[in-house]
């Protein structure tokens, strides 16, 4: 069974009147601004943003009328400043609009506002107080469908200039609507992009079944998830006790998922997460901010010669090599990197860029580090779960690295990491740390690493479980604390622009410190 209006389904647990006048201004004061270049900002949605409307109503001229009548709306905020707004009416409201001879039915309304402008959209005498929490996750789901659309930053929100609105509605017949209203000018424009991109329908879930699913997961994670050694903070049978009785609360799949979510969360892993469809559920996020520019460096190593699905390089004008392996995807990329290291044979410095670089396939990494050991190596030390207790865990074994039948570039190599390096990224930033002409340089990696298996469960359920606990060379977990670079270079978000990359000029600079009469080709005899 679908229902394309969950909301409607939780409106019969509100059972406060309405009491008008709250003031939503003086509860998100504004203090943020629009900046150049936009900020994205990270956000949350919790149940003290939940709030009940008597009604709400927008016009512009005859371009734009919405009036919906009692909703309950959920702002995403960002240190008080409401960055977002979904609306969801009791029932349907009316969209009248120019160009658009008969009115259309309004299902939800999502809305992308300057942070002062919340009295203005949300005047006191239509505020009736608070709103059932259960709103906060519907509306988390709607900004990660429709945040991608208007005014973002890898995938958050940028504060608007203080005269543009946008409101994407979803209609009662499954169609989306799009309009961008610049209040100064008094325009409104439509977008049809977006028209076959409505919310997608829920699917309901029977309470045993939910009950069944959410067994499933917590006992998966109780056998197999190897790191609860590192969360003592987490009682695992408690978070059982907590969220049991929510799931079986759940009136559909993505409630759920959120309610998985919602528990895992409680692990605090960058490998965890839960799906439904191609729905990511919001989960645990810690900011990892980008020490990279790409077009930045692009500019200081003068344009890349050739950029692959996976990587990109390029020569100095005074020789020396730069890739940038920005994925670990393509099974060619072992090849596409020997034939870059082909062409840049004659260098006598090598810069190895994985500051973008999220994780993949281990393997490839693998292929490519064996062109920069001198011997088989010990990069990574790993340890599964042995047994029924959580500290139950077995031998450790070693990942290593070795040489293959190609020529090892033997001048000095920089490899740029950051905090946006993870996964196996990670553990290629380990493989190379251990080869003898390679140094590491930047910032701290992520510190995530899983070796996960995918829980598919019923209601297009996707569960992702970590399996196991990712040690260094010495045994020490990088869970959390990340690869520590030998090199550091502290950076700012200002020190990288489209013309500009600090850490890659820093490494440039440090490079070209070598005396040239000790300047030697990476491939020698």
């Amino acid at each position: 069974m679908r229902n394309a209006f969950p909301w409607l389904l939780l409106l019969s647990g509100l059972a406060s009147p309405l009491q008008a006048d709250v003031d939503l201004a003086a509860r998100y004061p504004a203090t943020i601004d629009r900046s150049d270049p936009p900020r994205p900002l990270e956000w949350t949605a919790t149940r003290d943003d939940v709030w009940r409307l008597s009604a709400f109503n927008y016009s512009q001229a005859e371009d734009l009328n919405l009036a919906l009548g009692p909703s309950t709306v959920v702002f995403g905020v960002h240190e008080k400043n409401v960055l977002w707004a979904a609306v969801f009416p009791d029932a349907p409201g009316t969209l009248r609009s120019s160009g658009k001879p008969t009115p259309e039915k309004i299902a939800s309304c999502w809305i992308r506002l300057h942070p002062a402008r919340v009295d203005e959209l949300f005047p006191k005498s239509q505020v009736a107080g608070p709103g059932d929490e259960r709103f906060a996750r519907l509306a988390k789901r709607m900004c990660a469908w429709k945040i991608r659309g208007s005014m973002q930053s890898g995938d958050l929100p940028v504060v608007p200039q203080r005269e543009w609105l946008i409101f994407d509605l979803d209609t009662a017949d499954a169609v989306r609507r799009f309009y961008f209203a610049d209040t100064t000018a008094g325009t409104v424009r439509y977008e049809g992009a977006f028209e076959k991109r409505p919310l997608p329908p829920l699917e309901a879930i029977d309470p045993a079944d939910a009950t069944r699913t959410f067994d499933q997961v917590w006992s998966e994670f109780d056998r197999e998830y190897a790191m609860f050694g590192l969360r003592p903070e987490v009682d695992w049978k408690k978070l059982h006790g907590e969220f049991r009785p929510q799931a079986a609360a759940a009136r559909s799949s993505y409630e759920l998922a959120c309610v998985l979510g919602d528990m895992l969360a409680s692990l605090k892993d960058l490998h965890v997460f839960v799906r439904v469809g191609d729905e990511f559920i919001p989960g645990f996020n810690r900011p990892r901010p980008l020490n990279a520019s790409f077009d930045g460096s692009a500019k200081l190593v003068g344009g890349f010669k050739e950029k692959q699905t996976d990587m990109a390089w390029a020569r100095t004008p005074d020789d020396i090599g730069y890739i940038n392996i920005y994925r670990l995807a393509d099974k060619d990329l072992p090849k596409q990197v020997d034939q870059a290291l082909e062409s840049l044979a004659d260098t006598w410095a090598l810069i190895i860029d994985l500051r973008f670089n999220g994780g993949g396939n281990e393997d490839l990494a693998c292929k490519i580090a064996a062109r920069f050991t001198d011997s088989r190596r010990v990069y990574s030390v790993n340890q599964y779960r042995s047994g029924p207790e959580h500290g139950d865990l077995g031998k450790r074994h070693e990942r290593t690295i070795e040489p293959r039948d190609k020529w090892l570039y033997r001048a000095p190599v920089l490899v740029l990491i950051g905090r946006k390096t993870m996964s196996s990224a990670e553990s290629f930033a380990l493989m190379l740390a251990q080869c003898p002409q390679a140094t590491t340089m930047g910032d701290r990696t992520a510190g995530s690493s899983g070796n996960p298996k995918l829980l598919t469960l019923p209601g297009k359920i996707a569960v992702n479980l970590p399996r196991w606990i990712d040690l260094d060379p010495s045994g020490k977990p990088i869970d959390t604390v990340g690869v520590a670079p030998a090199i550091a270079n502290p950076s700012r978000e200002s020190d990288f622009s489209p013309e500009n990359d600090a850490v890659l000029e820093a490494a440039l600079k440090r490079l070209r410190e070598k005396p040239a009469g000790e300047r030697k080709p990476g491939k020698r005899e």
